[in-house]
């Protein structure tokens, strides 16, 4: 949800400030936001799992990163039947990498879709093209994603298709934010706690056993919108100095870097210990993520995404892309040629 309303958002500044969308422009943005905290977390991943783990979950892994590398990892993980903490393999140590794929392709169809419903024609207005185009994907999405979930679970999971109205809520209520911003503060603070509730209690009351994603999704996904909803009730300031706390800006800075480092530390360790492991050492798995996120960002995230030279230069920027591709690739059929 907040993936899609930023996508979105971005377009609309974009289209508003230069009355144009510029598709090699948001792509090469991408490339450098995504791509080399991505490529470094997945070589390492697949060192560090030959390192630490049997060669029978190593070259697995080398193989998952095959496709993790080429942007299908959802697909794979789907494929072979695999689950977060359900299946009866453990999971792989780059399975959190299926949502990244996810996202990814909502890159490749929605810019080129905004643009198109973005032209100025007639009869309708490109807020109005664009509000009922998302509406019909948000509706046939879910109703998709309850039946396949009752069919497969396995790919209910996985699914673009399935995930696709989670995203276009949120591509939704950056269309309608400027309709929404200010216009009524305190049924914005009723919306936004409401959220914020609604989003703990699930986090508390699913489980394992939970029929996933299906319809027990509708709760956190409307739970998210309702706080985005909320705070352009609210207005510009709508979450005041809990936004502003250091800390919290400091977390959201590095939680793509987070969500990158987090899963293989855990999956890796968790399987290399066998048995549970006992609370202390799980606090050490969390200090070791956030610190190891730390370094990831301010080495590589953030110097990259912000560069200058890069970013005034769109075909070296496509070429870097390539070149690290190119590199995963290389150190996956190296280790699968030694395993």
């Amino acid at each position: 949800v907040v993936s899609g309303f930023v996508i979105t958002n971005v377009l609309l500044r974009e289209r508003a400030s230069k009355n144009n969308v510029s598709i090699p422009g948001f792509y090469t943005r991408r490339i450098r936001r995504i791509l080399p905290a991505a490529t470094v977390v997945l070589i390492v991943t697949v060192f560090a799992t030959y390192h630490w783990l049997s060669f029978i979950a190593a070259a697995a892994a080398a193989d998952d990163a095959k496709y993790v590398a080429a942007f299908v990892g959802n697909f794979h993980f789907a494929s072979v039947g695999t689950q977060y903490f359900t299946a009866h393999q453990p999971p792989s140590t780059l399975q959190q990498f299926w949502s990244l794929a996810v996202e990814e392709q909502f890159y490749l169809v929605w810019p080129i879709l905004f643009l198109l419903l973005s032209l100025p024609r007639r009869p309708f207005s490109p807020v109005t093209r664009l509000t009922v185009t998302l509406i019909l994907i948000i509706g046939f999405s879910l109703v998709w994603c309850i039946i396949e979930t009752n069919q497969n679970t396995v790919w209910a999971f996985f699914s673009p298709l399935t995930r696709a109205w989670e995203l276009a809520l949120g591509g939704l209520l950056a269309v309608l934010g400027p309709r929404l911003r200010g216009r009524a503060p305190r049924t914005g603070l009723t919306l936004a706690s409401t959220g914020v509730v609604t989003i703990l209690l699930s986090t508390w009351l699913y489980s394992s056993t939970t029929l996933w994603p299906g319809t027990a999704v509708i709760a956190p996904v409307l739970a998210t919108g309702a706080v985005i909803a909320g705070g352009s009730l609210r207005g510009p300031d709508s979450f005041g100095r809990f936004v502003r706390f250091t800390p919290i800006q400091w977390m959201g800075n590095i939680s793509y870097s987070l969500y990158l480092v987090h899963w293989p530390i855990i999956a890796i360790a968790t399987q290399y210990a066998i048995s549970p492991l006992p609370l202390h050492s799980e606090i050490e798995l969390v200090a070791l993520s956030i610190g190891l996120s730390t370094g990831l960002y301010y080495a590589i995230e953030n110097p990259i995404r912000k560069s200058t030279w890069l970013s005034s230069r769109r075909l070296v920027t496509f070429v870097f892309g390539a070149a690290l591709i190119g590199c995963s690739f290389a150190a996956i059929y190296w280790h699968l040629s030694h395993s």
